[in-house]
């Protein structure tokens, strides 16, 4: 294949690499990492030699093994990027088809200024300013003004396959337009207006194809993660039934127990109506879990959560003004602090000291604003990520709803919600300004 040369393969390759490196930032890394990376770059150029040798001996110029040879060194950088991080087959395909529309931006923009000015240099500065400083300035780009500027800690996570899969195609078939346009202008097919305007067509598309593998993603993501919420929230919604039904029962037990207690005078032996009476006194207990708050959807979580602090000896404290929390539907107030509480007993129950399993709760109105103020133990360091406590569950995806449908009411409802961890006490604090949502 006449056209292909090892040092552009050398070159292709360098560059495709400073182009997925910024999106494999802040990767996990596999165990033995630089060993990993050592023999995963030579084996890539073993492989790489192996390819640039099968095409080149292909006589013709054919455009097509040009495609199919950059196609396979992509290939391979998929793989050594698999071969050196524990991240999954997607978030790998969204690197390498970001890092290689960086890449192709780069190579359009030099081609293009090489194009309009006709400059050239010799080989050292041309390696410098031509084969890796536009590389490197391209990509720095990339980073700063989108990954380091939107994306937290831990990269390249819940991509949405469907958007990479798209963004691939638009690469690819800007990858194959540019080569065509290339191919033709070497046979002297093309001018060179048209190899300019394919090349911007070609930074057009390469962002567009970044766009929809990042932002789309995410904005999936996050519709996917709305609707998770609206449906839990709806499920809250029946388990709130039910508390209401399981309330009325225990009002109605306790309301039985009066009838018990009325008995007592006529039991005549002392032993047995002294066992009695405890007996009663233990069935009454359960009543002192019976929050009236000014708020029923309110009263039944507290109530609930309540008997669940009793049964694992958590000393549950609570100042709540209930009726100041109107304005918020009856599900939502159910979900916002069963979730609350739920993450709170979670915490305070792995410690061993009972003394220690303490959770306070408070509802007030100060200042104009409706504040919800929770605390409670934590013996664990707590890792943030965009304001919002990482689950310490090994599923990621299936775990973590419960902090992020807090977020999801408080929003819903115009609130600013702050969680912090300090000296070994995790704090909530919400606030709500109703006259203002």
């Amino acid at each position: 294949m006449a056209g292909i040369q090892l040092i552009s393969c050398i070159r292709f390759s360098m560059q495709l690499f400073i182009g997925e490196s910024v999106f494999v930032i802040g990767c996990e890394r596999k165990d033995k990492f630089l060993i990993r990376l050592l023999s995963g770059l030579l084996t890539y150029f073993v492989l790489a030699f192996l390819i640039f040798h099968i095409c080149s001996s292909i006589p013709g110029a054919n455009p097509v093994i040009l495609i199919l040879y950059y196609g396979c060194l992509f290939l391979l950088t998929l793989g050594l990027m698999k071969w050196c991080y524990s991240v999954n087959l997607a978030e790998i395909l969204f690197a390498g088809v970001c890092g290689y529309a960086t890449q192709h931006i780069a190579f359009a923009l030099i081609t293009i200024i090489q194009t309009l000015t006709g400059f050239s240099l010799s080989v050292v500065p041309d390696f410098i300013f031509v084969r890796v400083l536009p590389y490197v300035t391209v990509s720095l780009l990339i980073y700063f003004c989108v990954i380091r500027r939107y994306e937290g800690k831990g990269e390249l996570k819940n991509r949405d396959i469907r958007m990479i899969l798209l963004a691939l195609a638009i690469l690819f078939t800007v990858v194959i337009i540019s080569v065509l346009v290339d191919h033709a202008m070497f046979r002297g097919n093309s001018s060179l207006l048209q190899n300019v305007f394919c090349k911007v067509y070609a930074i057009v598309c390469s962002l567009l194809a970044i766009f929809i593998a990042y932002y789309m993603s995410v904005q999936n993501r996050i519709l996917h993660e709305n609707e998770m919420m609206e449906s839990l929230l709806h499920n809250m919604g029946e388990q709130q039934k039910l508390s209401r039904e399981t309330i009325n029962i225990i009002n109605l037990k306790c309301h039985d127990l009066k009838y018990r207690i009325s008995k007592i005078p006529r039991i005549e032996n002392v032993d047995d109506q002294q066992e009695y009476i405890n007996d009663v006194k233990g069935a009454l207990e359960i009543y002192d879990n019976i929050y009236q708050t000014g708020n029923d959807a309110l009263d039944l979580v507290l109530t609930e959560k309540g008997l669940l602090c009793n049964e694992y000896n958590i000393k549950l404290s609570c100042m709540v003004d209930g009726s100041i929390l109107g304005f918020i539907s009856t599900t939502d107030v159910y979900a916002l602090f069963g979730n609350l509480l739920d993450n709170a007993i979670e915490c305070v129950v792995k410690e061993p000291d009972e003394e220690k399993r303490i959770i306070s709760i408070s509802v007030s109105q100060r200042n104009h604003g409706n504040y919800i103020h929770v605390e409670n133990y934590c013996g664990e360091k707590v890792v943030f990520e965009a304001g919002l406590p990482l689950t310490t569950k090994k599923e990621t995806a299936y775990h973590g709803f419960g902090v992020r449908s807090i977020k999801y009411i408080v929003e819903k409802y115009s609130g600013t919600l702050l969680m912090r961890e300090e000296k070994k006490r995790f704090y909530v604090d919400i606030i709500f300004y109703p006259e203002q949502s």
